[in-house]
């Protein structure tokens, strides 16, 4: 099967499928149908993503294409409930982060994949930055990672302004954590009995002034750590070592490194990364290939594993935000 046989319908239809899908498209497959609830989300997709077959539900879309593989990029809050139903479907899946908004329904998630051995990618793009890439072949290869630290801050009052209501803030605190939890597990490996804390500045409960930290040694041996603030402005910042060489990444689509006795190197992204969203088309390429061969899992991409414990992570970082006005150190195990 070449790309251009490969039949891809999408599940939700803004600006992040459009970035997806123009990926897809250059590497030659076909996107044949999408489902969206709302009558101007099926319009979007035919006006924007000029997808002729539109339909109100994934499972009648599914049932009647047939296609190779779906995308899946509903909101938040409806991700978990589409991948569930489109699971038993036997279709190579790629989904939006977050799968599932708490670690039950992921859990309940991961069984019925593995169960069907089906191949199944959550969309961490981040994986795929060619400066990533090319910044861990001049370093040694993960395997050569001794410390990993990421920097991630959230502005809540932001996202109050964009509409979100206030009980949705935890439920995004959670989905955007996971991105730079992700990030920590990819160069470090997973943390193995972290000791994590987390509070809330306002005693009173009723802002997100979230501070939150975890750190311990992962499965490969590396130091790694997680910082995130939602009382201060700022971005993302992930510094990784191996021994000599320091690559700082901020913003993250970009990569320099500091070697000892040499001048700093930025690393230059690939043409691909700097013509689509980055990640995007290395992304796209590895899941076609998944659909292609039918294959269950293969490097950069996350494993289940992996995506399992970002969840649980998360979620006790959220829980001792939600829980405490004060740090309360504790050992997750």
């Amino acid at each position: 099967m070449n790309n251009s046989d490969i039949r891809l319908a999408v599940v939700g239809f803004g600006d992040i499928a459009k970035k997806h899908l123009a990926a897809f498209r250059a590497l030659g497959a076909n996107v044949v149908a999408a489902a969206n609830r709302s009558p101007e989300g099926r319009r979007k997709a035919e006006q924007d993503g000029g997808i002729e077959r539109t339909y109100p539900d994934a499972q009648t879309m599914v049932e009647r294409e047939r296609p190779d593989g779906v995308l899946v990029t509903a909101s938040v809050l409806s991700q978990f409930e589409v991948i569930r139903k489109l699971i038993p479907h036997d279709i190579p899946l790629l989904v939006e982060k977050p799968p599932a908004v708490s670690l039950d329904g992921w859990n309940s998630l991961r069984g019925q994949i593995e169960a069907r051995r089906l191949p199944f990618m959550v969309a961490m793009n981040r994986r795929y930055y060619s400066v990533y890439d090319r910044a861990l072949q001049r370093m040694g290869g993960v395997e050569a990672v001794t410390s990993v630290s990421v920097e991630w801050s959230e502005d809540p009052e932001k996202m109050l302004g964009l509409g979100h209501p206030a009980e949705m803030i935890p439920l995004l605190n959670f989905s955007t954590s996971i991105h730079g939890l992700d990030l920590l597990v990819f160069f470090a490996g997973i943390p193995r009995n972290p000791r994590l804390w987390g509070r809330n500045l306002d005693g009173s409960g009723d802002s997100f002034q979230w501070q939150m930290c975890l750190h311990g040694q992962t499965e490969r041996g590396a130091y790694a750590r997680f910082e995130s603030s939602w009382d201060v402005p700022g971005r993302w910042r992930v510094v990784v070592d191996v021994p000599n060489v320091r690559m700082v990444s901020a913003p993250l689509e970009t990569a320099v490194l500091y070697a000892r006795g040499k001048a700093p190197e930025a690393i230059e992204a690939s043409v691909e990364d700097q013509q689509f969203k980055p990640g995007f088309y290395g992304q796209a390429a590895a899941f076609l290939e998944m659909v292609r061969d039918h294959s269950y899992w293969a490097w950069p991409m996350a494993s289940l594993e992996e995506i399992s414990a970002e969840m649980e992570l998360a979620d006790s970082l959220t829980r001792a935000c939600q829980t405490s006005s004060t740090a309360e150190a504790r050992v997750l195990p």
